[in-house]
């Protein structure tokens, strides 16, 4: 049965744009204010903030959005078992109503006597690690929603009021059911495929290469730096992705997916090495190889990750995306197929059309294009963005951020399969049996998951077949691809100089020369997914034996390499939480009510 997703007509949602620290803060319409603190306070307390929102905002609607920018606590369950987060403090009679406490987190409260709804969001949701302003970050999303709005509005309904909704991936997800050819046909992959996808196929390649704690301890995979040995890198070189999952969504194949058997996998990976296909393969690490891994393989404890083979002669079973393969073969991996699902490359043209000597007019097939108007237009809104030459840094840098966390939300979201909520309480008599592995203590509460059913809308956005391609065909892409004619990616670099991959980044103590702009002598011409230096540090730094530390030289970097190209000023924004996928309950995200935008 073909099920295709409903588009919203969302309305807006007045917001209050607030400093978390000082409670400054401005409004939709433009009116400054100033959260009121109590008696004996400097600062204002949440509840001091919620009650001040509550009484500007229109008292006539139900509901009422708080972005807060600034220092935002980053207190999560479990962080340290004693640190109470920000959102579980006394607020008098606003009553929480199914808070989110993970990363970024979601206040939800509710007036005891009023019935006043005021929901709490951080603008590092969308701008990443940008520091903005209440009045910045009101602008940030007037700017988005303006780009967003013109360049998809013909695809969305009449009375639509905003292209944003309540998340990047919310938003993602809206505009992707707008664009969305309308003579393609929607198949669900069957529910065995389904639970094989979701339980052989990883997200990103993430990947500490130096020996240490954050290095995989498995005995099949061998770091490639030995802080003891090597301990300052002579620079460090940070080599990410513009805007990479866009070039990811070309010619996505469609469901329902059909499996091969052992015979009939090898022949379709003989005939057809770009196959939109997925296989499960046997393989060996060759005895001469000294490099990263290429195949994922889950750990016995899956709760553990993923780790990358590497060890010369090493062998394994992994499943892995055509494009996985492809590599591995180019590079002497000995690589046996055991069995393959398969998705279709063809769709319906959008017009009729006579054929022949046809008496009817009649559709015929052509290349299937799932994702690709969607991954145009957000490449298409990002490149107008970076060109304004009225837009000041800090915002590009922030739209930039916005754009990115859109594209990589949705893309996950497309492998969702309903969310959680998370509750809490101070007794531990009341929690209930199935919700005692999610537990965690925070200060004197504890802090629980309620799993949710996928409900009938999320089914019909449900396309787990679109997310493991993207993520298979980027794991392939930072490892190999090739770029105006010239070979690029981690493998193109020495395997001894690559102290992690994250993704589509890749930190290295080399400076490949592929990823310098054309003028500079380098392939990157300025196209979305193309691999280019982000970041540079070309002096002597202490050898990150951790991904803290490693990370730390990231962002010295970015600061850095801003200056090595106009266009990178873009993506200089970081997100904590940017490879995490967040659950939450359903009723509360846009998609659930095209009332709530």
């Amino acid at each position: 049965m073909s099920t295709r997703p409903i588009i919203y007509s969302t309305k807006r949602i007045e917001t209050f744009y607030v400093d978390f620290t000082t409670g400054r803060g401005i409004s939709d319409a433009g009116h400054t204010f100033t959260c009121q603190a109590s008696r004996g306070r400097k600062n204002p307390t949440l509840r001091d903030k919620l009650e001040t929102v509550a009484h500007l905002a229109n008292q006539t609607a139900e509901k009422a959005t708080i972005v807060f920018t600034g220092k935002v606590p980053k207190a999560e369950p479990g962080d340290d078992g004693q640190s109470r987060h920000w959102l579980l403090v006394d607020t008098g009679q606003w009553e929480p109503e199914g808070h989110w406490l993970g990363t970024p987190p979601t206040g939800r409260f509710r007036h005891a006597t009023t019935r006043k709804y005021l929901e709490v969001r951080t603008a590092a949701e969308w701008f990443g690690s940008t520091r903005l302003s209440p009045p910045q970050a009101r602008e940030a999303f007037q700017v988005l929603d303006a780009v967003l709005g013109d360049l998809f509005a013909k695809h969305l309904p009449a009375g639509t009021q905003t292209a944003l909704m309540k998340t990047p991936g919310a938003t993602g997800m809206n505009l992707w059911a707008a664009s969305l050819p309308k003579s393609i046909t929607l198949e669900p992959v069957s529910e065995d495929i389904a639970e094989e996808l979701h339980a052989t196929s990883g997200q990103h390649h993430l990947e500490h290469t130096v020996a240490g704690p954050s290095a995989d301890e498995h005995p099949d995979v061998v770091p490639m730096i030995d802080p003891n040995v090597i301990t300052h890198l002579d620079r460090f070189a940070y080599v990410d992705g513009r805007f990479m999952y866009a070039s990811l969504c070309n010619r996505l194949g469609l469901g329902p997916g059909v499996r091969l058997n052992q015979s009939k996998a090898t022949e379709l990976l003989d005939s057809d090495p770009y196959c939109r296909a997925r296989f499960r393969v046997k393989f060996t690490v060759p005895d001469n190889w000294h490099h990263i891994g290429i195949f994922g393989c889950q750990h016995r404890d899956t709760a553990s990750g993923w780790y990358y083979p590497n060890r010369p002669g090493a062998t394994g079973e992994s499943w892995a995306d055509a494009a996985e393969v492809f590599v591995a073969r180019k590079f002497g991996w000995a690589v046996e197929p055991l069995e393959a699902v398969v998705f279709s490359k063809q769709m319906p043209t959008q017009r009729k059309r006579f054929h022949g000597d046809d008496h009817v007019a009649r559709r015929s097939m052509t290349e299937a294009k799932p994702l690709d108007a969607w991954a145009k237009k957000l490449t298409d809104a990002r490149a107008m963005l970076a060109t304004d030459p009225g837009l000041p840094p800090l915002m590009k840098t922030a739209l930039g951020a916005a754009l990115r966390a859109i594209l990589i939300q949705t893309i996950g979201k497309f492998a969702s399969r309903g969310r959680g909520m998370t509750q809490y309480t101070k007794d531990p008599k009341t929690i209930p049996a199935e919700a005692v592995p999610s537990l965690k203590r925070l200060g004197e509460a504890y802090v629980y998951l309620i799993p949710q059913s996928m409900s009938r809308q999320q089914q019909m956005y449900y396309r787990p077949e679109f997310s493991v391609q993207v993520w298979g065909r980027g794991r392939a892409k930072v490892l190999h691809n090739t770029t105006n004619g010239v070979e690029c990616g981690a493998l193109t670099m020495p395997g001894s100089s690559i102290v992690g991959i994250n993704g589509d980044a890749i930190y290295s103590s080399y400076l490949p020369q592929w990823a310098l702009p054309q003028e500079q002598g380098g392939v990157d011409d300025g196209k979305a997914g193309r691999l280019r230096l982000q970041g540079y540090l070309d002096s002597p730094v202490p050898t990150p034996t951790t991904r803290a530390a490693r990370d730390t030289l990231r962002d010295k970097a970015l600061k850095a390499g801003a200056q090595l190209n106009a266009d990178a000023v873009m993506d200089q924004a970081a997100f904590d939480f940017e490879f995490t996928y967040q659950d939450d309950q359903p009723t509360s995200y846009t998609e659930a009510t095209a009332e709530e935008a």
